[in-house]
């Protein structure tokens, strides 16, 4: 606390997968300040949503050799791809559109700001896009000279 009084810091970040640092991350951020937490998934809820972005520390380990000899322990920490739908569905939903499409841009920002624990590598991807692409739960088009936009599929019609 004294380090956030000196007025000399412009954020903080909190390694612990610990729920006991909530109310510290709470406290500096009432105070205008970002706080970047780092933890393992294990880590509750309510200190994720306490911080102004939370990563997890699997998905700071590099990749797994490509040797054919996967790490168990790595992919057991993968989620599915779909277990992203409902969150990028949300986000979608609270974008205004006329058309339904939004820029992909958008959406990762404002998953940042829904979800501070949200990051593709949890879902095995680098990239927010090829995370949307295997979800198979949204349209993507990608216009020449245009941002990528993605739009929730639309139902198809049964004859």
């Amino acid at each position: 606390m004294d380090l956030l009084h000196s007025g000399r810091f412009d954020g903080f970040c909190l390694v612990s997968s610990d729920s006991d640092f909530t109310r510290l991350a709470s406290r500096i951020r009432e105070q205008g300040i970002d706080v970047f937490g780092f933890g393992e998934q294990k880590t509750p809820e309510s200190f994720r949503q306490a911080c102004r972005r939370f990563i997890y520390t699997e998905n700071l380990l590099p990749p797994p050799p490509s040797n054919g000899v996967e790490s168990t322990q790595a992919i057991a920490s993968l989620k599915p791809p779909s277990a992203a739908t409902p969150i990028i569905k949300k986000v979608i939903a609270q974008m205004e559109s006329e058309d339904g499409w939004v820029a992909l841009g958008g959406v990762g920002a404002q998953l940042s700001n829904l979800a501070p624990d949200f990051d593709p590598r949890t879902y095995g991807f680098r990239k927010l896009s090829d995370l949307v692409k295997k979800t198979n739960s949204f349209d993507v088009d990608h216009g020449e000279g245009r941002p990528l936009r993605i739009r929730v599929k639309q139902a198809s019609a049964k004859k």
